[in-house]
């Protein structure tokens, strides 16, 4: 619910209030995201060390899907080399019959033990996975800023209603406790009461737990003045003299200056895991589009796919908390450095996918249509990867490019390993066939 009457003042109340936004659900990817960012939480650069750690252990988890897979489709691309000669004919004889040459490519194929859907499956079990796991990132995304920004809003209550007496106060007496509590009753409008304590969110709470609905404040200007004093701070010009609606400025001044800070020290204190190098905040995009810290339409914006719609009485709420943080508010989150990262490595792993498969592709069709739908996919699956890594988050971003590396080693690695096996078959059975030869001409 929003709030309203944010920091004003009245002749009988001093009003201060932020609020917190709702909350996102984590599914247990989620958790298990969350559980290897706490493992490496007290390294500079935390998030993205834990998005590096996740995605190899779900590579390597998933390694031998993606062994078979590739060594299938590497199999089956020298297997296809192998048919060449063959197949040139037949693209040669059958150029003006599209049906009749598929048709004999087919029987040539069978004869020859290539089977073009062995490596489908888990090709399809990997891309399921990915969209899985893109789900997810883009879900705890949202979570962490929404977190983030309600752990600020934490801390601005439990600045402001450090100066509220309580019935856990200890020194009761101290001047430092010169707010005292109205609450909402639904009847008469207000009564005043004395909170058992502060609970872990900051807010005032009664003997069971239950959350105060603070309807205001009043203020002992006594108590005030003198913990003003007692804080080496000099008191205004007149205080004595000021009317009762100038004492609250005063008052509403002082203890939203100290809540700010505490807002803004928090986020200032987990900085260093959530930013990287150029990085302002790694739960955004790269990009000189986005803020470090965004103004409050693209933070809701950002986060309503997972929190719904945010009510825009929350504004003035996350204007307060973020207050002393305008220096972030006008620095660029990135200079698109991830987005042509991705978009490169993407590249390059299709270029060489499409090296490895060069001769399925010219070959699959009479017309060597495989080959233009391939450079076609060269083009376009960068293009892909960049548009995610625009916009969505840069933790996304490093995931797309290690993921992205990893498959690109192991591809590497495979395809050699699968070609000189494959040539030291052909020379085995090439030996195989010349002794047989020779043992026949001996028996002859």
């Amino acid at each position: 619910m929003g709030l309203t009457n944010l920091l004003t003042t009245s002749q009988e109340f001093v009003k201060f209030s932020v609020a917190g936004i709702g909350k996102v659900d984590l599914n247990w990817i989620g958790y298990a995201i969350s559980w290897i960012f706490d493992l490496v939480s007290d390294i500079p650069g935390a998030i993205a060390v834990g998005v590096i750690l996740f995605t190899l252990m779900l590579k390597t988890l998933v390694l031998p899907l993606d062994i078979y897979s590739r060594v299938k489709m590497r199999k089956q691309s020298l297997l296809m080399e192998s048919m060449r000669p063959e197949m040139e004919k037949l693209q040669k004889q059958y150029a003006s019959d599209k049906q009749m040459y598929n048709q004999k490519v087919m029987e040539l194929q069978k004869a020859n033990g290539y089977n073009p859907l062995g490596a489908c499956l888990p090709t399809i079990i990997s891309l399921v996975i990915f969209m899985v796991v893109f789900s997810a990132f883009s879900q705890y995304s949202q979570y962490a800023n929404l977190s983030n920004y309600n752990e600020m809003a934490k801390e601005y209550s439990s600045a402001v209603n450090a100066y509220v007496l309580t019935e856990q106060t200890e020194n009761k007496d101290s001047n430092e406790y010169f707010l005292t509590v109205a609450e909402t009753d639904g009847l008469t409008g207000y009564k005043f009461v004395t909170p058992y304590g502060i609970n872990k969110s900051g807010l005032l709470v009664d003997e069971a737990g239950k959350k105060i609905n603070v309807y205001g404040y009043i203020v002992d200007y006594d108590k005030f003045a003198a913990f003003y004093v007692d804080e080496g701070k000099e008191l205004p010009d007149g205080w004595a003299d000021m009317s009762e609606d100038g004492k609250n400025k005063e008052v509403i001044a002082f203890v939203r200056q100290i809540a700010r800070k505490r807002a803004a020290q928090y986020y200032l204190d987990n900085k260093p895991k959530t930013s990287l190098l150029w990085i302002g905040n790694i739960w955004y995009p790269d990009s000189m589009l986005n803020k470090e810290i965004p103004n409050f339409s693209s933070f809701s914006s950002s986060i309503s796919r997972a929190a719904g719609s945010i009510d825009s009485d929350y504004e003035a709420s996350y204007n307060e908390v973020t207050y002393n943080l305008s220096k972030q508010k006008n620095t660029y989150n990135g200079y698109f450095v991830l987005i042509v990262l991705a978009i490169g490595f993407m590249f390059l792993q299709q270029f060489i996918t499409m090296r490895s498969q060069k001769a399925a592709s010219e070959l699959g069709s009479v017309d060597g249509q495989g080959a233009k739908t391939n450079k076609m996919m060269m083009i376009m699956m960068p293009i892909i990867f960049g548009i995610f890594s625009f916009f969505y988050s840069a933790a996304f971003s490093i995931y797309m490019i290690t993921n992205t590396c990893y498959s690109l080693i192991s591809t590497l690695i495979i395809n050699k390993i699968v070609s000189v096996r494959f040539d030291k078959n052909i020379e085995t059975n090439a030996k195989k066939k010349m002794q047989g030869r020779a043992g026949r001409k001996r028996l002859k």
